[in-house]
């Protein structure tokens, strides 16, 4: 499998679970129980049904359920996330994310000093960036705003 981006999430029982996006697809695998020494489940498909996945993030919900973040090569913005803090919980569909301004080339994730997770994200333009306007986990995305990218 040719790798084109990884990024890992932490469930809420602490379990690593990994992602890879490569030309045949979404993967992911995660380990088999808490025990930081035990085995992975070996990389399966990770149903992502909107084209290749170009960049990947993950942050947590301010009640620790990961959501993961692809960029498409055809520069869309999708997202999913645990649908409960059950770590075995389905996973919610894919939805396009906030109204993406631009075409997107990469994103990153971070998670704020009280918790809320932030993104950002290379576009046409330079960089812009969203957060969770509140620690409420199901709470809105801010509205896009810029953000000072790398030197050229």
């Amino acid at each position: 499998m040719s790798v084109r981006s990884m990024t890992s999430a932490r469930l809420t029982d602490g379990r690593p679970q990994l992602f890879a996006g490569s030309g045949q697809g979404l993967f992911t695998n995660w380990k088999v129980d808490t025990n930081p020494d035990a085995g992975w489940t070996g990389w399966q498909p990770f149903d992502f049904p909107h084209g290749t996945v170009v960049s990947l993030a993950a942050a947590p919900l301010t009640d620790e359920r990961p959501q993961v973040f692809a960029v498409t090569g055809s520069g869309e913005l999708w997202t999913t996330w645990k649908l409960t803090t059950d770590p075995n919980a389905a996973w919610a569909d894919w939805a396009k994310f906030n109204g993406m301004p631009g075409s997107a080339h990469s994103v990153g994730a971070a998670t704020l000093t009280d918790g809320r997770p932030q993104i950002v994200v290379g576009n046409d333009s330079g960089s812009v960036s969203s957060w969770k306007v509140s620690t409420n986990p199901d709470d809105a995305w801010s509205d896009w705003a810029p953000f000072a990218g790398p030197p050229a």
